[in-house]
């Protein structure tokens, strides 16, 4: 599970993937009330970060007896002006990895 604007840090995320019954969980923290990511995955997959800022979290996934793909969860900015960064970031996380994209 993919979460933005969750507006929670660490401790906060912690709490809830206890509540959730989630066995891992990445987080990049709010600052402020402003922002924040999660993702959320169950006991039966691998999870191996590779790479992440505050717009994303970008992870390689591996579910048992399946191949393994790519996850990017991502939160673009708000204002339209700003949207080019959010492109761009997408073109440089497009070339980290091989595998199969979402």
């Amino acid at each position: 599970m993919f979460l933005m604007e969750t507006k929670c840090d660490n401790v906060k995320m912690e709490n809830w993937r206890i509540k959730l019954g989630y066995c891992g969980k990445l987080v990049v923290n709010s600052i402020g009330i402003s922002g924040g990511l999660c993702m959320f995955w169950g006991s039966n997959i691998d999870v191996v970060l590779l790479t992440y800022s505050q717009e994303n979290i970008d992870v390689s996934i591996k579910e048992l007896g399946r191949k393994a793909w790519r996850f990017t969860g991502f939160y673009s900015h708000p204002d339209r002006s700003q949207r080019k960064h959010s492109w761009n970031l997408l073109r440089r996380l497009a070339g980290i990895s091989r595998l199969p994209w979402v």
